[in-house]
């Protein structure tokens, strides 16, 4: 996997003042919120706002406002704090041009700007969920599914659940499941309302992806009742409950052997004020990561204990500088900030300034090894101040992993084109979900839905649908659409 370069300075590794997400007073809007890339499969990249370029994306990433996402020959899933998610089919660049807390609303604007995206959104009381696409503003006022596709020359909303506002060329509309509006650039007005397409493998692919999280987020629930959504369904795939004496039910990933810790198997990046944040290799890496501590069981060895879901935490370790680079120690789940951390004596994870800055692997410290690093300073937590080091101004990438973009999808002078409706013909990997979900390979065929050459949806009386390279079911006349559950 590629890492983010990271500057250092000199061997200060304190965590910010600002790490964790702020509450918002009466009347004051801050742009602070963390969403979750939660899926990549195939060729994903993202940039930054002000970034020079862009770079390889893993899933566990954060996104703040301002990131873009961009899928080639690939797919992506993007998590938000309360359950909303969004899928990207291939060739589809998405942009977060707004996720803000406004009076603790949570204020979401998405552009779509090619390809095909497909959003379920169930928004608070006072949250609000727009999605541009294209000539079309999307709103979704209340628990709705919906698919947007964007061509060279037009742009369609496919409403599959629930209801949309839809406002295209000055004029607003309401359209429901099983509706699609469909808008041509050579053809006048504010868009055609038609029945919803057939089903295409992107909306079968979707649906299974939605029941199987949906599914195993249900799991979690039976044993956490958090005030967050994003995550929770990785704790009922990859990992099960146990009975910690003295602390109650704690989890623990499937797999781990004796040698394994937390903080391990991942990398620190730079955000900003947000100071370096944990981005883990490991499927499950965001709740256990950025929620609650970390506790040794000598019955169980490492297991997570929930807590702290006030507040994001970039990382939830305790930092020492070395004579060589740093260390960090996972928190325990109800530690304070101060005093000698209680994880100290399992290991300490370590890297060099230069190895992190490279990309290069941890190494972790066990039993004598711990004294024998001679490390000095104070153990500091994330109250104490002091800034961390910049993120990269530009996202370049450790050794030969680094991501580079492709002709296809990113041409000389770095903007991506529209695509038309026949670069989003291209074949991609099509999953087929069983229980537990694998994120490592199995299981995929490579068909992939096909789309008329140089045509958006097309209005009712037309033969064209979504995709004609798998079986479909025609719409049905009632509640439903036909795309697919949920």
């Amino acid at each position: 996997m590629s890492r983010r370069a990271f500057a250092f300075p000199a061997l200060l590794f304190a965590v910010a003042c600002l790490a964790s997400v702020p509450a918002t007073r009466a009347g004051e809007v801050s742009h602070a919120r963390i969403v979750r890339l939660s899926y990549t499969l195939g060729d994903v990249q993202m940039s930054a706002e002000g970034a020079s370029g862009w770079h390889k994306a893993i899933a566990n990433t954060p996104l703040r406002e301002g990131n873009s996402v961009e899928t080639g020959d690939g797919r992506a899933e993007v998590e938000f704090e309360l359950g909303a998610m969004a899928w990207m089919a291939s060739n589809t660049v998405l942009e977060f041009p707004q996720l803000a807390l406004d009076d603790g609303a949570k204020n979401t604007q998405l552009a779509v700007k090619q390809g095909t995206a497909t959003f379920y959104v169930k928004p608070g009381k006072h949250d609000s969920f727009v999605v541009q696409a294209g000539g079309l503003m999307i709103a979704a006022p209340e628990a709705s599914r919906f698919r947007v596709d964007v061509f060279e020359d037009g742009a369609a909303v496919s409403v599959l659940r629930g209801e949309v506002d839809v406002t295209a060329r000055g004029a607003s509309q309401r359209v429901n499941s099983p509706q699609t509006l469909a808008l041509r650039d050579d053809v006048p007005g504010n868009g055609a309302v038609s029945a919803n397409p057939r089903n295409d493998a992107w909306d079968r692919w979707v649906s299974d992806r939605y029941t199987s999280v949906d599914a195993a987020r249900v799991r979690s629930t039976d044993y956490l009742n958090a005030p967050v959504g994003y995550g929770m369904a990785d704790l009922g795939m990859y990992g099960g409950w146990v009975n910690v004496p003295g602390y109650g039910m704690g989890w623990q990933p499937y797999g781990v052997g004796v040698g394994w810790s937390p903080f391990y198997d991942g990398y620190w990046d730079g955000m900003g004020a947000f100071g370096p944040t944990w981005i883990s290799y490991e499927p499950w890496g965001w709740l256990p990561y950025h929620y609650g501590g970390w506790m040794y069981s000598p019955i169980y060895g490492w297991v997570w204990g929930p807590g702290g879901f006030g507040m994001w935490s970039p990382g939830t370790v305790f930092w020492r500088a070395t004579p060589t680079g740093i260390g960090w120690v996972p928190r325990g789940p109800n530690e304070t900030l101060n005093g000698t951390p209680v994880n100290l004596a399992h290991g300490v994870v370590t890297n060099t300034t230069a190895g992190m800055q490279a990309g290069s692997g941890n190494t972790l410290l066990r039993g004598a090894a711990i004294a024998k690093a001679q490390m000095t300073g104070e153990w500091t937590g994330e109250a104490a101040v002091g800034r961390i080091g910049q993120p990269a101004q530009a996202p370049s990438l450790a050794g030969a992993a680094k991501g580079a973009r492709s002709a296809q999808h990113m041409p000389q002078g770095g903007a991506p084109r529209i695509a038309s409706a026949g670069m989003l013909a291209g074949r991609v990997q099509v999953y087929r979900p069983s229980m537990p979900m694998s994120r490592s390979g199995g299981g995929f065929s490579s068909k992939a839905p096909a789309y008329s050459k140089g045509t958006a949806p097309t209005p009712a009386g037309s033969a064209s649908s979504h995709g004609d390279a798998a079986p479909a079911h025609a719409p049905s006349g009632g509640g439903g659409g036909s795309h697919g559950k949920p």
